[in-house]
């Protein structure tokens, strides 16, 4: 396990309200870690400790909001959901059945599993995929004498797969359910902010202090391979335009709804698909990743508007074309591989070097239609 350390803004993102949760009820800013000695005269963990008492010990109160969400929750998937309050952090962790095997000996189980934090205005979903062998062990009492060795092979962190539908079904509950909360995405999560986390010299080091601890206690915390998208949620963390990026925002809309009727690259352009050629090739040691833009518009011959996929936030720069080639960078270009009236594609070309990598030639074609709607719906 290799985990990063927590920013609070990107370029795209602001994830301030997280840092600001974390620091009011976790000593942060201190030089040394809490102990099991003096954590129970941390201010902080002093508000957590009321803040159980009044949500999972005051029994008409946990049976009126997290009694009530469980038996709503096994209404609308029809199957087992059991939830469990984190007593030492304050989180609530729930989990939905999905498809449970059983055998004398083994037992195999797919599930959500959820978490609510009641320190701050969070959850996050995860799927697991889990065992339990079920082997003999040494034991003085006969019946004892099988233990429970369970087993994570994987988590999926986000509606892919054969959990797309139920992940997405119980990330809208959740969110009917607790209105305003921000989904915590995994990579989030699982980065560290130095002394969340008490000293335990028997808890691995390297899965100490997690934003996922802090927020929905120690439970949450997986070290197990991992599937789908580690960053999903993102959307919940979006920045607000600024002055400028607004007004780029205008400019795009107008230039939609002044788009010319003849065939010209000229135009704006909403991304439909994308795939990685067959023809690109990596040598050196490289993970590669990129943020697409999901629009472009080229409608000014010199300034091209750029759309992040992720963020909706859009940039421009100059730019040329030169032998059918949108040349936007040195190391970055799009070769125009066909145009009509309201479809373009476009092969993304890199021309990257150094010592570790060198990324040469096009890398993806990207498929686009015309874009018709002057209310950007959708970005």
């Amino acid at each position: 396990m290799y985990l990063l350390p927590f920013i609070k803004r990107n370029q795209d993102h602001d994830f301030t309200l997280i840092s600001d949760t974390v620091k009011e009820y976790f000593p942060t800013g201190k030089s040394t870690r809490l102990t099991p000695e003096t954590v129970v005269s941390s201010p902080g963990y002093e508000k957590i400790g009321k803040i159980c008492q009044e949500e999972f010990l005051d029994k008409k109160a946990y049976r009126d909001k997290w009694g009530k969400l469980t038996s709503h929750l096994k209404k609308v998937f029809k199957t087992s959901v059991r939830g469990y309050p984190d007593l030492a952090s304050g989180g609530f962790f729930g989990e939905v059945i999905i498809e449970e095997d059983k055998s004398p000996d083994f037992i195999r189980e797919k599930s959500l599993h959820f978490y609510v934090s009641t320190i701050g205005p969070f959850f996050s979903i995860y799927a697991v995929d889990s065992s339990i062998a079920l082997l003999e062990i040494d034991f003085h009492m006969v019946e004892y004498r099988k233990g429970n060795f369970e087993a994570i092979h994987a988590i999926t962190l986000s509606p892919v797969f054969e959990y797309r539908e139920v992940f997405l079904k119980l990330e809208s509950e959740l969110r009917a359910f607790f209105l305003g909360y921000l989904f915590v995405p995994y990579q989030i999560g699982m980065s560290t902010i130095k002394n969340i986390s008490v000293a335990d010299e028997l808890r691995d080091p390297r899965a100490l202090d997690t934003v996922y601890e802090a927020l929905f206690g120690y439970g949450a915390v997986r070290d197990c391979l991992t599937r789908g998208d580690g960053y999903y949620g993102m959307n919940d963390w979006i920045k607000s335009l600024n002055k400028k990026e607004k007004s780029l925002v205008d400019v795009v809309s107008k230039n939609i709804a002044a788009a010319p009727t003849d065939i010209t690259i000229h135009k704006v352009w909403k991304l439909q698909e994308s795939k990685r050629l067959d023809t690109f090739g990596i040598s050196g040691n490289l993970m590669f990743g990129m943020n697409l833009f999901d629009i472009i518009d080229l409608s000014d011959k010199s300034t091209v508007i750029m759309t992040s996929s992720k963020s909706g936030t859009p940039g421009s720069t100059k730019y040329k074309i030169e032998d059918n080639v949108i040349k936007i960078a040195s190391n970055y270009s799009l070769r125009i591989v066909s145009l009509s009236q309201d479809t373009l594609t476009l092969n993304l070309i890199l021309d990257f070097d150094s010592d570790d990598v060198s990324l040469k030639g096009e890398v993806l074609e990207m498929r686009f239609c015309q874009m018709k709607d002057s209310a950007l719906q959708g970005v």
